[in-house]
């Protein structure tokens, strides 16, 4: 043998929600190609199950994040947290999002959260439930962005249009 070979793959099938794999398609993003680097890079041992593993993570994947929420200025929905009552009856629930600058956002009480301990693990969402909600914010941010720059370019249209209105008109002169 010289040089390096390439890998044997197998072909692995996998369930990805139809939603995601439309937004991914206009992210133009190759799911396989990303599963693929994941699955690559992933290192699971069952000794690792503790709790602070877990955190480690759920920071790892919103660190991962960060940089596409920055680029699109959009927040991700990650945990939610369940409301109680004063006689400890749940009364609803709390959405927890991932903001650009790595903080968390808990929606109900208008708050931010800088330390992801402050979150209990129980109530973050399924992992492909976060990727889902990031693939649908990143789309979404791209769609605001878009429509975003055609308002921009109609205002400088309709601008442009009344200034050259206005020098067109004779002006009246006051006595």
């Amino acid at each position: 043998m010289s040089g390096a070979e390439a890998p044997t793959k197998r072909k692995l099938t996998l369930s990805v929600d139809e939603k995601v794999v439309d937004k991914a398609k206009e992210l133009g993003l190759n799911l396989s190609e990303v599963t693929e680097s994941v699955l690559r890079g992933f290192a699971f041992a069952p000794d690792r199950m503790e709790k602070e593993a877990l955190y480690a993570k759920y920071q790892e994947l919103c660190d991962c994040m960060k940089p596409l929420l920055k680029e699109y200025d959009a927040s991700v929905r990650v945990a939610e947290v369940t409301l109680y009552d004063d006689k400890q009856s749940p009364m609803g629930t709390s959405t927890i999002s991932l903001l650009p600058d790595g903080t968390f956002w808990i929606e109900e009480f208008e708050q931010s959260l800088d330390d992801i301990h402050r979150i209990e693990t129980y109530d973050f969402l399924e992992p492909k439930a976060i990727l889902s909600n990031f693939v649908g914010a990143i789309a979404d941010a791209r769609g605001r962005r878009k429509e975003r720059l055609e308002e921009l370019e109609m205002a400088k249209r309709i601008i442009a249009a009344i200034n050259e209105s206005t020098r067109k008109r004779p002006r009246k002169e006051v006595h």
